[in-house]
């Protein structure tokens, strides 16, 4: 590999986290981890963490928290064009087959319209939010421009997280229709 490749591959995921969108035929994304094409990539896992204030949450291996989008139908993604850019789709790996779970099951992908495969969880497309600045962090339990977005309780991924304690509501509303960060 090619000094020029590895400063990339190692800056692109801290630029991704930022929100910078990456617009290059060249690049892929997967799992919120952009890697060159052609490039072996870590398979894509989803796994369960603890969160202090939600719970049991699903995550990526890195601690990533994954949410959903509550008007996506089973086994389909509305969220397209700048959605896309702002809640990222959990993806498959260059060459994965299937997402791993470490813990989880009832996994599985479909195809994107670009042709890119997304991670889903009993038919429930995956994202990440670029909100989220670090690993662990739930930020995206809001309603936005795109809808409502829920971090998920893989034993009930259909139903609104609740703040442990009972805290009351769950959903921050944007106005104007923007992004809450």
């Amino acid at each position: 590999m090619s000094t020029t490749h590895d400063r990339l591959a190692t800056r692109v995921p801290t630029i991704l986290r930022r929100g910078a969108l990456l617009a290059s035929g060249a690049i892929v994304i997967a799992s919120g981890v952009a890697t060159l094409s052609g490039a072996s990539s870590s398979p894509t896992t989803i796994a369960v963490a603890q969160n202090k204030t939600w719970g049991a949450t699903l995550t990526l291996k890195n601690g990533d928290t994954v949410y959903r989008l509550t008007k996506d139908p089973k086994n389909k993604s509305v969220c397209t064009g700048k959605c896309a850019t702002i809640w990222l789709p959990v993806l498959l790996a260059t060459g994965q087959k299937t997402p791993v779970g470490s813990g989880v099951s009832h996994l599985g992908s479909f195809t994107r319209a670009n042709g890119t495969h997304q991670v889903t969880y009993e038919g429930i497309p995956l994202y990440t939010f670029t909100g989220d600045k670090k690993a662990g962090q739930v930020t995206g339990n809001v309603k936005d421009t795109w809808g409502q977005w829920w971090s998920i309780n893989p034993a009930s991924p259909t139903t609104p997280p609740k703040k442990k304690g009972g805290g009351g509501s769950t959903t921050t509303t944007t106005s104007g229709g923007g992004i809450a960060y």
